[in-house]
């Protein structure tokens, strides 16, 4: 959104939001960052996906995955799963392809479920850590 945009919403003037933006970056509590919409460009299917690991740790089957540009997340989780990971793909072929051949093929992951989003209602990232580096 804008900075005008948001000053209109909130009722303040462009300079005092710019100024409050500017202070909240400064502090570190806040960072702009941009987000792609991917459907726009050009990933229009996103599955879910809980995998289970045997024989491996996790930190290296996550350095297999994070490899692949379509796996966008990959958390490590407690319950049925080890891992909940995120997958985009431009097709439902590719998409396919991604979850029956290149993903099971990593040593280590023993089994998948996977969902597909048909629609998405929110999609919000308000929590997570930022390296130093990022």
């Amino acid at each position: 959104m804008a900075i005008r945009d948001l000053a209109v919403r909130v009722h303040l003037n462009e300079a005092t939001v710019r100024a409050r933006i500017r202070k909240l970056e400064q502090s570190s509590t806040m960072r702009v960052v941009a987000r792609l919409d991917l459907g726009a460009v050009g990933y229009p299917f996103t599955a879910l996906v809980g995998v289970r690991l045997r024989g491996r740790s996790i930190e290296d089957v996550c350095k297999d995955l994070l490899a692949l540009p379509e796996v966008i997340s990959v958390l490590s989780v407690i319950g049925r799963n080890d891992l909940e990971i995120q997958v985009i793909a431009p097709s439902l072929e590719e998409l396919n392809r991604q979850l029956t051949e290149v993903i099971p093929a990593i040593d280590g992951i023993v089994a998948l479920e996977s969902a597909l989003a048909m629609k998405i209602y929110k999609y919000v990232q308000p929590w997570g850590r930022f390296d130093e580096s990022d």
